[in-house]
């Protein structure tokens, strides 16, 4: 988790279990609402693995829009069900997309198993002078709980070596 004052926009990663994207979608509320992330960009595709053919960034919308978010504050990003296409591509709108012009600081939402990979992951692909934020949903697995339950220690671990599977194909923590 970093501190920051406020970002110009949130990045909330989707997830295929329900309770990881509600608690994901829940802290990008948290940050709409208390004005440290003014504008929400949804992403997820996930369509495949529900049972209506949802995306997770549209379940997302849905959720924040019902929590008072105004659609003008959120864009979605469903076009890949490929976690690095979708952070190329979250990086192109950061480029092109016109409500997304002069970002500066961006705040990545999502579990708090999740962070660090998101981070080395968008770092390729977003533009070299933004700030990124990572913002862990307090919510689900967490640095506080994960080593009490075998369910926690399974995803952290799980999570490592996938961490050092991108280490080792040319991705860097810095």
């Amino acid at each position: 988790s970093d501190p920051f004052d406020k970002a110009d926009v949130a990045i909330v990663v989707g997830a295929s279990d329900p309770d990881n994207l509600r608690h994901r979608i829940t802290a990008g509320i948290a940050l709409f609402t208390k004005k440290k992330g003014p504008t929400l960009l949804l992403c997820g595709d996930g369509r495949k693995k529900h049972p209506q053919g949802r995306t997770e960034a549209d379940r997302m919308q849905e959720l924040a829009t019902q929590a008072g978010v105004p659609s003008d504050a959120i864009i979605l990003e469903d076009s890949n069900d490929d976690f690095a296409a979708s952070a190329k591509e979250c990086g192109q709108l950061l480029k092109t997309h016109a409500r997304l012009q002069g970002v500066r600081s961006v705040a990545l939402v999502s579990s708090a198993w999740h962070i660090l990979r998101l981070c080395i992951v968008m770092r390729r692909y977003v533009p070299k002078q933004l700030t990124l934020y990572g913002c862990p949903a307090a919510e689900g697995v967490t640095a506080a709980n994960w080593q009490t339950t075998p369910q926690g220690r399974a995803i952290v671990e799980n999570e490592l070596r996938l961490i050092e599977k991108l280490l080792k194909t040319g991705y860097s923590l810095k």
